[in-house]
């Protein structure tokens, strides 16, 4: 799952954001995105010599359009396999994402009510939920305990990770605070799979992998297979070492569980940006921060993580402490960063 905070913003994406806006030529243009490529090769060089990352992959897009990508280090240490632009990472709650834009077209196409109790969707929450909106679940508004404790082991279906939570209290009145919560997003998901008729993983494919022809990426557990994915590494007193396994079973594919590549996540993306999965006016909706009740704005827009930083909205989410995509809006422009890890012999965090 991802660590939900605010960043700090590295200057060389704050010149990413203003450099481009009024150069006089081409040429001009072209040099800048040059200099800014080395910039960030700079910038990513001395993070990975500063925190041992293992491997990464990077797309950075300027308006939708690709203007750097690389990568570097190791998909697997003990192999000596390099991370290629076809290497797979798992995402975490990164996946998130998929779903949030799943929901605003449901919404569009007038089969999901924002503002609507899930009550008018799932027969099977407890009384006391049933009158949390789908836009509360969305913005991590609802107050619902979360059934997902880390390290305690994970549920074994979403019966169990229901049945353990479905008698205590909220952890706060909906609409009061921001909370991150998995439990959110196992309704989330119950409730696309009651409205569509079909199984969670099917509505994404369908909606989302192959208009976007995302021909990397599925969702796949710990334990699956998955051709050319990462290994995943912690840091440890004792040096870097593999990932402590964290179960993702399939119940849990709306919050985690995805496999993708940077280049299939910024494919998915440029895609939504130009309006191939749901309006412009979704897509403001779906990033306009949630408000509370006291009139101040939550930290989550519907499913996004907001924060307006020097200036910058800033939407996106990250995954595991290794993944993050992350959208950068200044006046007309627009600059997107797509960053997969497998882990580091220190403690990095991708959002800074």
């Amino acid at each position: 799952m991802g660590r939900p905070s605010t960043m700090f913003l590295p200057a060389v994406l704050l010149c990413l954001a203003w450099s481009f806006g009024a150069g006089p030529a081409a040429e001009a243009r072209a040099r800048d995105a040059d200099r800014l490529s080395d910039q960030i090769e700079r910038y990513l060089s001395d993070q990975r010599m500063e925190y041992g990352i293992v491997g990464y992959s990077i797309v950075v897009l300027r308006n939708g359009r690709i203007i750097h990508e690389s990568t570097a280090g190791h998909a697997n240490l003990e192999h000596d396999v390099p991370v290629e632009p076809e290497t797979v990472f798992q995402v975490f709650s990164v996946a998130k994402l998929f779903l949030n834009v799943t929901m605003m077209q449901l919404v569009e196409e007038g089969r999901v009510v924002l503002d609507a109790p899930i009550g008018w969707y799932l027969d099977d929450p407890p009384v006391a939920w049933r009158s949390v909106s789908v836009r509360a679940l969305m913005s991590h508004t609802s107050g619902l305990p979360e059934y997902y404790q880390w390290p305690a082991p994970t549920p074994a279906t979403a019966e169990a990770a229901l049945e353990a939570v479905r008698d205590q209290a909220f952890v706060f009145e909906t609409g009061t605070a921001a909370r991150y919560n998995q439990t959110n997003y196992l309704l989330l998901k119950a409730l696309i799979e009651a409205v569509t008729g079909e199984d969670y993983v099917s509505v994404i494919q369908s909606r989302m992998f192959e208009p976007a022809q995302l021909e990397q990426t599925q969702y796949a557990g710990e334990f699956a297979v998955v051709p050319r994915r990462a290994t995943m590494y912690r840091p440890t007193p004792d040096g870097v070492r593999r990932n402590a396994f964290i179960d993702q079973p399939d119940y849990m594919f709306a919050s985690t569980g995805l496999n993708s590549t940077a280049q299939d996540l910024a494919r998915w993306f440029q895609r939504l940006l130009e309006g191939r999965f749901i309006s412009q006016t979704g897509i403001d909706e779906m990033w306009s921060p949630a408000p509370l009740r006291d009139g101040g704005a939550a930290n989550f827009a519907l499913g996004w993580e907001h924060a307006v930083l020097d200036g910058l909205i800033v939407v996106g989410h990250g995954g595991g402490n290794r993944a993050d995509l992350r959208h950068f809006i200044s006046g007309e422009e627009r600059v997107t960063v797509v960053f997969l890890s497998n882990g580091s012999a220190d403690h990095y965090w991708p959002g800074s």
